[in-house]
């Protein structure tokens, strides 16, 4: 008989209201990380959710896991020390992309250089949701917001010209919709196995 007992996505829910909005993507990235973590047999003790403010930031609450609700744009920071601390255990950040992209910029991209084996979701939906509409850093040029009404100016970050692409090693990085969990399980297999360079 094993003494490791097989958990269920149901083992990583914790007991709070989940708060986000009908019909939101958020629903389908929790509950396939849930999934995840369960079908890799990751012990709930060894697993710590960082995250800073946004929608997506909600997400420690809702996990029954270790998890942080860090201040805004420094969940990456907070995640770097807890994996700098306690090597073993599975380090992931939540984010968005205002919180990870905008004030978070400068720590998303240390983070990334400094390559402790952080595990990264970036929720990206291209405007602040909490906020209600607020264009973030992922924005399309161009398109109307609340503080943009005659259009965003900036260029947006896009992935291979943001913190995620030049002048930095590419440490493996998967990309998904939330639109249906089968496809956002999917990511899970490379991004698990994934071991940084040099470690």
């Amino acid at each position: 008989m094993s003494d490791v007992q097989q958990l269920k996505p149901k083992d990583f829910k914790s007991d709070q209201e989940v708060r986000w909005c009908p019909g939101c993507g958020d629903y389908s990235i929790i509950n396939s990380v849930q999934a995840t973590l369960a079908a890799c047999g990751v012990p709930k003790e060894n697993v710590v959710m960082v995250s800073g403010i946004g929608c997506s930031s909600r997400f420690p609450y809702y996990m029954d896991t270790y998890g942080l609700h860090g201040i805004h744009g420094r969940a990456n920071a907070i995640a770097t020390g807890v994996k700098v601390a306690n090597p073993e255990l599975d380090v992931w950040v939540i984010t968005g992309d205002g919180d990870g992209l905008s004030i978070g910029g400068n720590h998303m991209i240390h983070s990334l250089r400094r390559n402790v084996n952080l595990k990264i979701i970036l929720f990206n939906n291209e405007i602040y949701g909490l906020t209600k509409g607020q264009y973030s850093p992922t924005t399309p040029q161009g398109q109307k917001t609340k503080t943009s009404p005659f259009g965003s100016v900036d260029l947006r970050c896009r992935e291979g010209q943001g913190p995620e692409g030049r002048g930095l090693p590419d440490q493996g990085r998967a990309r998904g919709r939330s639109v249906g969990v089968e496809r956002v399980q999917r990511l899970r297999g490379p991004c698990l196995r994934h071991e940084p360079a040099g470690q």
